[in-house]
Order: C-alpha cells, then sequence, then structure tokens
C-alpha cells in the first residue's frame, strides 16, 4: 500500500513539473513569436494599399473557411468573430511562403505557413499547389492580424462559382466553389423532389400539427457510456473501501461483511453520478437550438436557446442554405465533407445553423419539412436511412425494445467472446437502464422544446 501511494505521489509531481514547463514555454517562446509576427502584419498594413474590397457575400464564404479550417473544426477554444474579419483585399508579388517551425506553430487559430514574415492561413485548395508549383501573385484579407488567402492566379480562387448538377438530382442547381457546394430554397418555392429522410435523427417529433426539429445528444450509447463510468467507479471506490477505509470507518461498517460494504458504496455512488450526467444534459439543453414547424398556423418558430427570444417566421418567408463543405482543415490528412443547414429570414441575424452527414441528406431532409408543411407527410418513422440499427417502425428515441432487439442479436450470434463482452457491458450498465433513460429523456426533451413557442 505503501508503494503505491508513492507511485501516486511520484507521478503527481512529474505530471505537474511537465505541466509548469509547458505553461512556461507558452508564455515566453509562443508569445515572442506571436508577437513578432503581429508586428509585421501591421507594418504591412501601415504601408499597403488595398486593391479590392470584399463583397457581403465573398465575406460569408471567408468567414465559413476560417470557421471550419481553423477555429471551430480544431479549436473550438476561440469563436468567430466577424468584426476581426477585414473587407480590404491585399495583393503580394513573388510571396515568400514558408512552414512554421514547430516551436513557432502555436496560434488562435492554428496557422501552418508564414507570408512575408506574417502568418497566413492557406485554405486546402492553395495547400495543395504549395509543394509542386511556385505561386507568382497571391491575393488575402486579414483576420486580426492574421491573412487569409483567398486566391492565387492559375492556381486557386475561393471565389470561383461553377453549376453543379448533383447525381442524386439532376434537376436541382447547385452552386459550387472550391470550397463548398450551396443549394439555396425557401418555404415559398417548389420541392426538391428528392426522397425524404431524417438526417443525424434531427427531426425529433412530428405529429399532425407540429414538427420539432433539433439535434439530440441523449441517445442510448451515451447512457450506457456514463452508467459504465458510473459502474466502474463505484467497483474500484467501493474495493478500496473495503482494503483501506472500512478499518477506520464506523463500527457497523467494519463489522459487516465485505459483500455488504460493496453494495452499499456502489448503491451510493452510481445514482450520483447519474444524476450529475441528466442534470448536465438538462443544462446543455437549454442552450440547444429548436426549430418547430407548426403547419396550422403556417409558422416557423426559430429559438437559439431558452433565454433568447423565439423568431417567428411565415412559412413562406423562411429561406434555407444548405452548404455541402470539402475541404480539409489545418494539419489534418483526411477531408471534412459535411453539411450545414442554416434557417434564416430576411431579419440579420435570425439564423440557426445545424449539421448533415451530406448535401444529399440535407435536402432530404428539408425534402421532408416542405413534404410535412404542405401536409403530403404525417410520420416519420422509416426515414432514418441513414442509422442502420433502426427500422422502420421505430420512433425517434431509443425505447426498451431497441435493448431486446440488440441483446437477441448478440446471443444468436456465434461469438463466444463477443457475447460473454456484451453480457458483461449489460451488467455493468445495469442492464436495460440506459435505454429507459434515453427514452425518457427524448421525451421531456420534445416537450420542453413545445414551450419555447
Amino acid at each position: 500500500m505503501h508503494l503505491a501511494i508513492t507511485i501516486v505521489k511520484l507521478f503527481i509531481f512529474l505530471l505537474s513539473l511537465i505541466k509548469l514547463t509547458q505553461w512556461l514555454f507558452l508564455k515566453k517562446r509562443w508569445t515572442q513569436s506571436k508577437r513578432s509576427q503581429c508586428s509585421t502584419a501591421r507594418s504591412f498594413r501601415a504601408g499597403s494599399t488595398p486593391f479590392q474590397k470584399l463583397s457581403t457575400a465573398e465575406t460569408e464564404v471567408i468567414s465559413t473557411l476560417i470557421k471550419l479550417e481553423a477555429i471551430d473544426s480544431i479549436g473550438r477554444k476561440c469563436p468567430f468573430n466577424p468584426k476581426e474579419l477585414s473587407p480590404n483585399v491585399y495583393r503580394i508579388v513573388s510571396p515568400v511562403i514558408k512552414q512554421k517551425p514547430w516551436l513557432e506553430s502555436n496560434t488562435d487559430i492554428n496557422v501552418n505557413h508564414t507570408l512575408n514574415g506574417f502568418e497566413v492561413l492557406i485554405p486546402s485548395p492553395g495547400r495543395r499547389y504549395l509543394p509542386t508549383k511556385a505561386i507568382s501573385e497571391i491575393h488575402f484579407v486579414f483576420y486580426g492580424d492574421i491573412a487569409i488567402a483567398i486566391r492565387a492566379p492559375d492556381c486557386f480562387d475561393i471565389f470561383g462559382e461553377q453549376e453543379e448538377k448533383p447525381s442524386f438530382a439532376p434537376h436541382l442547381s447547385i452552386i459550387k466553389t472550391q470550397i463548398s457546394s450551396v443549394y439555396e430554397s425557401s418555404g415559398a418555392q417548389q420541392s426538391p423532389e428528392v426522397k425524404p429522410t431524417n438526417s443525424n435523427r434531427l427531426i425529433q417529433h412530428m405529429d399532425h400539427t407540429h414538427a420539432i426539429l433539433y439535434r439530440d445528444s441523449c441517445w442510448t450509447n451515451g447512457y450506457m457510456l456514463i452508467i459504465g463510468t458510473a459502474g466502474v467507479f463505484s467497483l474500484l471506490l467501493a474495493l478500496i473501501y473495503i482494503g483501506v477505509v472500512s478499518d477506520a470507518g464506523p463500527a457497523f461498517l467494519s463489522k459487516a461483511s465485505p459483500g455488504l460494504t460493496l453494495v452499499m458504496t456502489i448503491s451510493l455512488i452510481w445514482p450520483l453520478l447519474i444524476v450529475g450526467f441528466l442534470a448536465v444534459e438538462h443544462w446543455q439543453f437549454n442552450k440547444q437550438p429548436v426549430i418547430v414547424f407548426d403547419r396550422e398556423q403556417g409558422h416557423v418558430y426559430l429559438s437559439p436557446s431558452a433565454r433568447e427570444k423565439t423568431i417567428v417566421i411565415p412559412w413562406d418567408q423562411l429561406k434555407i442554405s444548405i452548404r455541402q463543405l470539402n475541404m480539409r482543415g489545418v494539419g489534418l490528412e483526411y477531408p471534412i465533407n459535411f453539411a450545414q443547414l442554416e434557417f434564416t429570414t430576411t431579419t440579420p441575424d435570425s439564423g440557426i445553423t445545424l449539421g448533415a452527414k451530406s448535401l444529399s441528406a440535407g435536402i432530404g431532409l428539408w425534402q421532408t419539412l416542405h413534404s410535412f408543411m404542405l401536409k403530403d407527410l404525417h410520420c416519420i418513422r422509416g426515414l432514418e436511412t441513414m442509422e442502420p440499427e433502426y427500422r422502420p417502425d421505430d420512433p425517434p428515441r431509443d425505447d426498451i425494445y431497441l435493448f431486446t432487439r440488440r441483446l437477441k442479436e448478440k446471443i444468436n450470434g456465434k461469438d463466444f467472446f463477443a457475447l460473454t463482452g456484451w453480457l458483461f457491458l449489460t451488467a455493468l450498465t445495469l442492464g436495460p437502464l440506459p435505454y429507459i433513460l434515453a427514452s425518457a429523456c427524448s421525451r421531456f426533451r420534445v416537450r420542453h422544446a413545445r414551450r419555447r413557442i
């Protein structure tokens, strides 16, 4: 026991020493590098004349690029601030682009290159040309003190638009640039005439009056994870109590059998962690955006969060922009391909953005909502085509029957070790409890979402 305590103390000391060294390194080396590069950027802006100003549409494209490649997809520590984006476009002939040394690579948005001495974010279309082709001229804008490359003649241009016909719906017109493909529509326009889907199970409820749309993170797998973690912590704590604390504890516990002590400890820790998880999930859902479609009144309700005022939009004034992003994040080798659904109106700052797996899934979701508002669709069962474990008759929640289905699939399987692992996981997560909690939480959130309108 003394050896174990000594090892733990040594580990804590070494970890603290490493963290202190990292903090000193960040404060000294990276702060000096950042200060020098910011000074170079300010000197350049003071001595150079911009030759063009961006339009509103071009500013939105650059904002999307920054949020995807630099901030939202990687760091998430520095939220994007539109006020930091300058509309002035600068030009450098015969630019000097270098890879930043790793000792100087720490910035707010993970920039990996420098341009004539200051930091520059090269988007993924441009990074493909850096190792193989010399860039004779580059155009860029500033986001704070960091330059954002937007075009280089004969290399890349993030504003170069072309019309595209997607393979899943050749009759639709898609606007494509080097960073994204965009489909735009509104409630007043005709239906896109594609197969209805419920991508990412975003539509959580649909009846003859309302369709409620939000991202629900409380599924069975999440509850299985937290309950299983609670079980592991409870077991470890009980074993420690039996081996160390019980001798110095109350008399009735000292005389009790180890099995009784184990059961008492687990019965105390397990519900505490589960209740804490439920409280955190409830608090996070209050910040979750919710969209409610009311086809009887012909209105759409946009609720950014529980604390913000709900925006009421007539159905024919609702606008939607479905954007599939085709880029590679800074420092990542795999492509980032997903879609964003932005529900807006003519009023500024009145939009809500949700995510989908692809452009086709996003357009299919819009087809579902369009059909619902026209009273051609009354139920979302069977639309979860992207979730193979769900059947057409399943409601949009994880109920107890899903547990029975998974258990039967494992028992009917011939892999003994997989069955043993599944039974152990089932015992650790208290059997059907995750499914019961997920189902109850889903129904509660639907009721909570209704109160926002």
